[in-house]
Order: C-alpha cells, then structure tokens, then sequence
C-alpha cells in the first residue's frame, strides 16, 4: 500500500517535485531497477496506432442500446489504464509534451504530459495519456449515435464516436466520411414465451379478448399448447413454435417471417394455429356440434387439410367412437355418425395423416402478439433486414414494426390505440405492457406474454437474464431463442455469418475529424498485441489485453481483432455485410480500412 501511495503522489507531482520527493526519500528512480520507459512515438504530431499527444482530453460515445454497457466497463478499463500513463505537468509553467496543440497557450497549461519525465511505473502502452473516456445516454440507438456523430441530430455534449449495432451509414449533410472497428460478433434471435403457461396464474377475467378461448383457461401456448389440451402442458397436441424461417416455401414474401412481421394482406400470419396447430392430429375450436345431427359447422370455414375419410374425436364425448368425415364444405362437416351427447360447441380432433407446413396450421383463436422495438436501433436494422430479405419494398423496409401489436385489452386502450414499442434487448417490457393492459387480470397478463414474438441481441440475451424474460406477479420467467433457417447461435455459425442475423459490433468515427485520443482508444479496443503490445494491469496484475477479451466475453458478445479472420460467409441471409475485419482500419495507420473506407485523412488534435 505504502508503495503505491509513493507511486501515486510520483505520477501527480512536476519535474521540481518528483526531484525533491526522491532525494527526500532517499531511493532510486527504479522501483524495480529497471530504466523508466521513453514518451511513446508521437511527439507534436500524433501518429499510429496509439496517437500520443500529451494531452489529457475526455472523448465521449453515444448511440447504440447493445453495446453501451460493455463499452462502459472498456472505458472504464481504458481510463482506469491511465493511472500508469505519463507524469503530468504541475501547472507551474513546463514546456508542454506538445508545444503545437491549440490548446496550449500560457493561460492553459494543465494538467498535460511532461516530456522525458516517465518514471518506472510509467505504462507507455495503454492510455499514456490519460485520455477519460465517458458513454453517453442521452438519445438511445445505433442511428441516433451516428446522426450525432454527423451532426445531424443535436447532442448536449459532443459525440467523438458512435456506438453501433449496425454498420457505417452516410452523414445525409454530405460531409465526414463515416469509417467503423468492429470489435465484437453478436447476432439477433427471435425469441417467444414457451416458459409462460397462463393457467398457472388463473383464468382469464370474464370480459377479456382471450376468455372465449377454451374458457379462458389457457396453456402454454408457444410449446404447442391447443384448445381442448390439459392447461397444465403435460399432453400438448400441437407442435412447439422453436425456429422462424425466410427461406421457407418460396421465400421472400412468401416465407413464414415475412408474413409474421412485415405482410399487411390476406397472407399475413395472425393466429398461434397457424404456427402450432398443424397435425397430424389437427385440432379445430369452437365447432358447433348438435345431438342427433350428423352436421358439425364453424363460423368461417374448415381447414382445407380436412378431408373424407379421416377420424374424428372430440373433447365433450358428443361423438361415438370410430366417427369420421364423411364429407366437408365450407363452414360445414358431414359425420360418418350423429353426435350421440349434448348439443354443444366443442373442439374436433381430426386425424389428417400429415403435418403442415409452419404458417399453414389451422387457427385456435389466439392472436399472435408482435412486439415493436426501439425503430432507431441497430437490432431492428438486422432483424428488419432478415424478415423483410428478398422483398422488394417490403413492408418491412424501415423497421420491423410493421405489424407491432397495441393494447388488445377495450377496457384500457387509449384513443389512439398506438403500437407497443419496446426498448431494444429487454424482453422483460413485453410483461410491462401486459400488466398496464390488464390491472389485475394475472390471466390475461400472461396470456399477452405468453403469444409475444420478441427479438433482441444474443449477447444480451445470453450475459443478462432479466433481459431475457418476463416477470408476471414476481414470477420470472424465461423466453426462448429461436433457430433462424434452422441455425442457431454457436461461436462458429455467427464468426462465420451463417447464423441468419449474425452481425458486427462498431464504434464508429469520422475520417476528417477524428481526434488522436478517440482514435487511440479505438485501436487500444481492436489490437490483439499486433500494434500495440499492452502491458500489466497494476490493479489486478492481468495483462490488459486479457481484459479486453474477458469483458467482451462477459457480456455474451465473441471479440473480434484487427487480426480476426474473414468469415466463410461474405453475407447472412438478412442480407446485411457484417465482416469480421473492420477492426483493422484506417486508425491502425494503413491506407485503407478493412470495410473499405478510406484512412484517416485528419486528425484534429485539439481538447475541448
């Protein structure tokens, strides 16, 4: 402890005091007997990777929701770096370490590196110069980050990079050429609410949209889940809703996540049914059933999978065993026999012999909630553009939410009934908006959940369980990711892109003006020991880099490196580039960037 006191009050004193602090103390200037290191490369003209100026300055980053957490513990780690950086002047009046900064007039000599003054507890590699590294908050989403980052949507404090989920856009004020360091690979899941069975929380109330649905006594309705089937989910007849497709059928418009979230016409999938309900033993609610009649009807029309021929057993015992279709015709089905019980509306099991096609199973009269997200974030970008992929002009173009669901609740609702919209990576809202739409109703409020389609970031899925549920009267409960084209979310499908959604974290800066301490601390993210070769931690007495690696992994995101390879997969089927090389970009002092943007082209090297 002692020790580090000393080292501490070294780090804080000027050249006068360092002197007189080490003949005072009687010691050396080697605490380790080794020579203090030299300034780094840089002198008054910043160079790469690490751009060392000799200034303190505070860089700040603003944007992305998926990211801003674990960008928070580098930055922290990064300033953290610092208290091993150079020695400071005293502010009485030393020639600065870069006599050429702009800021450096008589008036403003602070708080700057003294040159040729490092002691041995110097780290020369990581944040020599005590560059502060702060997230900004203050207008959440990849788009909104990189709209500051333009200049085009105002920021209470200036935005040196942006944090993103997405890749470099342009700045629509046709200046700044935007260039991104893909640090880390994530990937965006659908999820639903398998987990969530709502008769454990009660029937539904009376007056709610969901009670003439088997009494309102409902199931878990994502495991498979049907009218008629034991509400405790121990004998589900319909087949578990686990894996969303867009290249299914034909694909494009005609694939089962188009029509679940960008198709607005007669091929929209609406129905829970449609999803589970596909046989062999298809199941059909609500079929009016009158004893002695050998007619059963529906209102709408029969299933087209339902044919002559195929046995029929019900859940009221209305029918004698061994009945089966004689015939069928639009709302109407002949019975081989007359029903022998009381007249009733009951739920028909027929035996079809097959199983559809997911988004062709027949309708059980539960609506399939879409949940809105955040429309600026760089999650609906990726989701927006696997859903809506092969479509020209999609419904889903701009966002994903097309077809997000309001309050479904006419005692609540208010007038205009507007789209739920949800904070991006944060299923626990989808519970959120259940309970302000039934107060009181634990029933329907799980029944809201428990139909929900959600997607959000992998990484948060995987590192954050709140985020990842839904919480009904202090009951957490867990949602499931779903396989996208049959894929799911190893290390290898999403390094190499063949994970649907797989996608590229960023931060992102401007080539033409970029100032040399965020273009230091972005390379400090991206080097794997390449450029620049961190040292000790003297807080944990880890190396640095093995910080960075940790951290990222911390947060369930795969690090990526200005040495990481190229993945065998040049696009995911969202049909959004998402390499893994950008962290070897112009900041590293090349000539080109790896996403093929151009190298820095100025560095301004000022503070603020």
């Amino acid at each position: 402890m002692k020790q580090l006191n000393l080292r501490r009050r070294l780090a804080v004193a000027g050249t006068t005091g360092i002197t007189a602090l080490i003949a005072t103390m009687g010691i050396g200037a080697g605490v380790a007997a080794a020579a203090p290191p030299a300034d780094p490369a840089g002198g008054s003209v910043p160079v790469a990777p690490s751009f060392n100026n000799g200034n303190v300055e505070a860089i700040r980053g603003s944007g992305s929701d998926t990211t801003f957490f674990v960008m928070q513990k580098l930055s922290d780690l990064y300033t953290g770096a610092g208290l091993y950086g150079c020695v400071l002047n005293s502010g009485s009046g030393q020639t600065l370490y870069n006599s050429l900064d702009p800021a450096s007039s008589a008036a403003n000599q602070q708080s700057f590196c003294q040159k040729n003054a490092n002691v041995d507890t110097t780290d020369a590699a990581d944040n020599w110069n005590r560059t502060e590294v702060s997230q900004g908050v203050d207008d959440v989403g990849s788009g909104a980050g990189q709209n500051q980052l333009c200049g085009t949507v105002n920021s209470p404090i200036a935005v040196d990079f942006a944090r993103s989920s997405k890749p470099a856009g342009t700045c629509s004020s046709g200046t700044g050429v935007l260039a991104e360091t893909g640090f880390a690979k994530d990937g965006v899941p659908a999820v639903d609410f398998q987990s969530v069975n709502p008769s454990s929380f009660g029937t539904t109330a009376n007056t709610s949209p969901y009670a003439t649905v088997n009494g309102g006594s409902i199931g878990p309705v994502a495991k498979g889940w049907l009218p008629g089937d034991p509400v405790n989910g121990t004998a589900n007849h319909g087949t578990a809703f686990s894996a969303v497709a867009n290249n299914d059928s034909t694909g494009g418009a005609a694939s089962t996540a188009y029509r679940l979230w960008c198709a607005t016409d007669s091929t929209r999938i609406t129905d829970w049914g449609q999803l589970t309900n596909l046989g062999p033993n298809l199941e059909v609610p609500n079929v009016t059933v009158s004893n002695g009649s050998t007619s059963a009807t529906v209102t709408g029309t029969f299933p087209a999978s339902i044919a002559g021929g195929q046995a029929i057993t019900d859940s009221a015992g209305d029918l004698a065993g061994g009945t089966t279709v004689s015939s069928v015709s639009g709302n109407t089905v002949t019975l081989s026999q007359a029903a022998t019980g009381n007249s009733s509306t009951d739920t028909l099991t027929f035996a079809i012999g097959s199983t559809l096609a997911v988004g062709s199973g027949a309708p059980i009269g539960l609506p399939i909630r879409i949940q809105g997200v955040n429309p600026s974030s760089g999650t609906v970008f990726t989701f927006s553009g696997f859903v809506n992929s092969g479509v020209s002009g999609g419904g889903c173009v701009s966002n994903a939410n097309v077809n997000a669901g309001n309050d479904p609740n006419p005692a609540t609702a208010p007038i205009p009934n507007s789209a739920h919209i949800a904070l991006e990576n944060n299923s626990s809202q989808v519970s959120d908006f259940a309970a302000n739409d039934f107060p009181a109703d634990l029933g329907s409020q799980a029944t809201e959940v428990a139909t929900t389609l959600y997607f959000e970031s992998n990484g948060v899925y995987n590192s954050v369980p709140f985020s990842a549920s839904a919480n009904i009267n202090g009951t957490t409960l867990a949602s499931t990711k779903l396989n996208l084209n049959t894929k799911s979310t190893t290390t290898p499908n999403l390094l190499n892109n063949l994970y649907p959604t797989a996608r590229a974290l960023f931060n992102i800066y401007r080539t033409d003006n970029v100032r040399a301490s965020t273009g230091g601390f972005l390379n400090w993210i991206c080097d794997s020991q390449s450029g620049i070769t961190k040292g000790k931690d003297n807080s944990t007495g880890l190396n640095f880099d093995a910080e960075v690696n940790t951290l990222i992994g911390s947060f369930g995101f795969i690090r990526l490196t200005d040495s990481s390879s190229v993945p065998s997969v040049a696009t995911p089927a969202d049909g959004i580039a998402a390499p893994n090389t950008t962290c070897a970009s112009g900041l590293n002092g090349g000539g080109t960037a790896g996403n093929g943007t151009p190298a820095i082209t100025a560095v301004v090297d000022t503070q603020r």
